[in-house]
């Protein structure tokens, strides 16, 4: 069962989506981009048999206050939540074996593994002053 295709406009979609639990894939897509339709339709039958899947469309520039919490100005552009956890934020790759490929090494994470490694990293953060560097400084993003 292809999942259906959610609409992100405002930050109070994200949340919602994102607070679901569910493995979120957000494909941010402009106006008169010829490949959306394709992105779309490929990630949501790579996602094919995942209840837990939901696929979402954000289109630049009416996503644009979405957008820009991942840093993210142009599409196409792909970011992934798995469990409520932020996995990829970056461009999207093309349908085929780069789209298969970043897809396969996201859900097979072990997302308890995962929420442990975070905690550990963010209790060794805590310095003299209280001040926490960015959670992500130093870590590879799947698939780059």
């Amino acid at each position: 069962m292809i999942p259906r295709i959610e609409h992100i406009a405002a930050r109070r979609d994200l949340d919602r989506l994102v607070a679901s639990g569910a493995d979120l894939f957000i494909v941010f897509t402009a106006p008169g981009w010829g490949g959306s339709e394709s992105l779309v339709s490929a990630l949501a039958a790579s996602v094919d048999g995942r209840p837990s899947a939901c696929v979402a469309r954000a289109v630049l520039p009416e996503a644009a206050e979405v957008a820009a919490l991942f840093g993210i100005g142009e599409a196409p552009a792909l970011v992934v939540f798995r469990a409520g956890v932020g996995l990829f934020a970056g461009p999207a790759p093309t349908p085929g074996r780069a789209l298969d490929g970043l897809l396969q090494r996201i859900l097979a994470l072990d997302m308890d593994q995962v929420r442990r490694d975070i905690d550990l990293e963010r209790q060794g953060m805590r310095g003299t002053a209280g001040v926490r560097p960015c959670p992500t400084r130093g870590r590879e993003m799947p698939g780059r």
